[in-house]
């Protein structure tokens, strides 16, 4: 088989093919150009999900007469000049291939003006040729014209999905730009159809409004300016969930990347308060110096690399963490009709009116909850912002029962009691430990057995003392006080099982014993409660950093709102 260089016009589409994936590449490498020329209005028109026409607007600087033609070249760039250039790109655009790879592709009409009243040029270049060139007059800015997207090459085009599916591809695109650029203003039709539509007045919140609308945008929480380490923008309240990562926007020195350390690191933030396949809405930009950050890494520019990458993780991790403690609330339910359910039962201050009295127990990790005098009502923590709840009642011996100056608060016990033991137990000084009377054995198998022995200092530090007692036996002398009467030798089997399913891989062992260690110490669905077992709950959840989801990411309170029970009960 002899060797031959690929004609021009076969490895310019090869070429072509590593940027302009569909026409929401076409729309994303115009919209870089658009901004990098310093535009403040950006209109995008789009046929047929941008198969038969796209056509984008700006009024940035412009392209001199002179240099139109040479726009549409391969390689052809005006923002590096050497290699040391690579090192510090702080534009969106850089590789000059833009139009170029639209040209193979497509027929591309470029028409530019520098200066209103000035001379301008338009381009006609099809197959990578200038076919057709003259001057032009008008206002300040560029005109891209895209016409027939993959016609010359049938095979691509018939890759493309269904126009509906391209469409909604362009509109993220878009969407996606105006939320890095809120000081630019975006338009986006399609057809007689206008999708999207901002202020462009520096604004992201404003920028929030025009896309998502109002009611999803009250529920976001905003980074404080200035106090984020170079991190600013939106993230989302963890009872707001997507099924998808399709609303996660993350902008790095305002590129948007999808990028698998950020997405980990957003992941981390949220581990604990989000149930698993569940994701935030969030719009964050991460500013970064230029000469920390690598974009020259994919021919989309969509993936980038950091000098620093443990430190951008944990920064950006700590950030949104920091933000949902602070900041989240309980989230209000909403109801078609009133329930009422005939198990509820007043507290009498001391225990049920529900027939026998139930067992003592401990609801605090490491020993009995502190609980409050009913004349003392405690600030509330970080994690639940609400006024001090009072404790009313059970519901079913499942849901405890309070009220607040904002309405009725139901608590689910077992996930309130899972999100105590389970913050207290990342805490070394709360994580104490009971001494068997008669150390136990427990065999394992060898798989098992060496789980055990690479996690043994993440048992230790949870308060096992566990010890090798053979070739797969090890001797329990001491375990968590958070227990209780649960079987130390049972856990033991049942946590090292469960460490190996799906849900718990993505967890670091050390949170993975915790979560299960207090999934199965927190007090059950079903257990009566007394009065003051209530209270402590209480005053111990609001207590918690991330108090208002269990571990698992479930809801730990629901608030009936006194506007929702107004309305309920007529009175609005």
């Amino acid at each position: 088989m002899s060797i031959r260089r690929l004609p021009p016009e076969i490895s310019g589409k090869i070429a072509a093919g590593e940027v302009i994936e569909r026409p929401a590449s076409v729309v994303r490498e115009l919209l870089d150009n658009a901004l990098d020329a310093g535009a403040r209005r950006i209109g995008v028109s789009v046929e047929q999900g941008g198969k038969a026409l796209i056509e984008i607007t700006d009024d940035g600087c412009g392209i001199p007469p002179d240099q139109v033609a040479l726009a549409v070249e391969r390689h052809s760039t005006s923002k590096l000049s050497s290699v040391d250039d690579l090192a510090r790109i702080q534009t969106l655009g850089f590789r000059g291939e833009a139009l170029a790879s639209i040209a193979a592709v497509a027929e591309l009409s470029l028409r530019s003006v520098t200066a209103e009243g000035q001379p301008g040029r338009e381009v006609l270049a099809r197959d990578e040729r200038v076919i057709e060139e003259r001057p032009v007059g008008g206002a300040r800015g560029t005109r891209v014209t895209v016409r027939g997207l993959f016609r010359t090459v049938p095979a691509r085009l018939e890759f493309l999905k269904a126009e509906r599916t391209e469409l909604g591809h362009i509109v993220a695109a878009v969407t996606r730009a105006a939320l890095g650029h809120p000081h630019v203003a975006f338009r986006l039709h399609d057809g007689h159809r206008e999708r999207v539509r901002t202020p462009g007045d520096g604004d992201l919140r404003n920028a929030l409004l025009a896309i998502y609308g109002a009611t999803l945008v009250d529920e976001l929480i905003e980074l404080p300016p200035g106090q984020t380490l170079g991190i600013d923008g939106f993230i989302s309240q963890p009872h707001l969930q997507r099924s998808s990562r399709a609303d996660i926007a993350l902008f790095v020195n305002g590129r948007w990347v999808s990028d698998r350390l950020l997405s980990a690191a957003v992941s981390e933030a949220y581990r604990s308060v989000m149930p698993t396949g569940r994701f935030p809405v969030m719009v964050l930009n991460l500013t970064i110096p230029p000469e920390e950050v690598d974009v020259n890494v994919h021919p989309s520019k969509a993936e980038v690399r950091f000098r620093r990458s443990g430190e951008v993780f944990r920064r950006l991790s700590a950030t949104v963490r920091r933000a949902l403690a602070s900041s989240t609330e309980i989230a209000p339910a909403r109801l078609d009709r009133p329930v009422v359910d005939q198990f509820f039962f007043p507290a009498d201050g001391a225990r049920w009116q529900t027939g026998s009295p139930p067992p003592t127990r401990h609801l605090g990790a490491g020993g009995g909850p502190p609980t409050v005098p009913n004349d003392q009502e405690p600030e509330p923590a970080l994690g639940l912002r609400s006024p001090v709840m009072r404790p009313l009642g059970q519901v079913d011996n499942t849901y405890v029962v309070a009220a607040g100056p904002r309405g009725l608060y139901l608590i689910d016990q077992h996930a309130a009691h899972e999100r105590i033991l389970f913050e207290r137990l990342g805490n070394a000084a709360d994580a104490s430990t009971q001494q068997l009377l008669d150390p136990t054995s427990v065999e394992l198998s060898a798989e098992e057995s060496d789980w055990v022995a690479s996690h043994a200092d993440d048992l230790q530090r949870l308060g096992f003392d566990v010890t090798p007692f053979g070739p797969a036996a090890w001797l329990l002398r001491a375990v968590p006080s958070a227990l209780g009467s649960i079987d130390a030798s049972t856990y033991l089997r049942e946590v090292v099982a469960e460490a190996q399913t799906p849900d718990f891989q993505r967890l670091a062992a050390s949170d993975r014993l915790r979560w299960s260690l207090a999934c199965r110490a927190a007090v059950k669905a079903g257990g009566p409660l007394t009065f003051d077992e209530m209270n402590a709950l209480i005053r111990d959840l609001e207590a918690c950093d991330l108090g208002i989801t269990c571990p698992h990411g479930r809801p730990t309170v629901i608030l009936l709102s006194r506007e929702l029970l107004d309305r309920e009960f007529g009175r609005t």
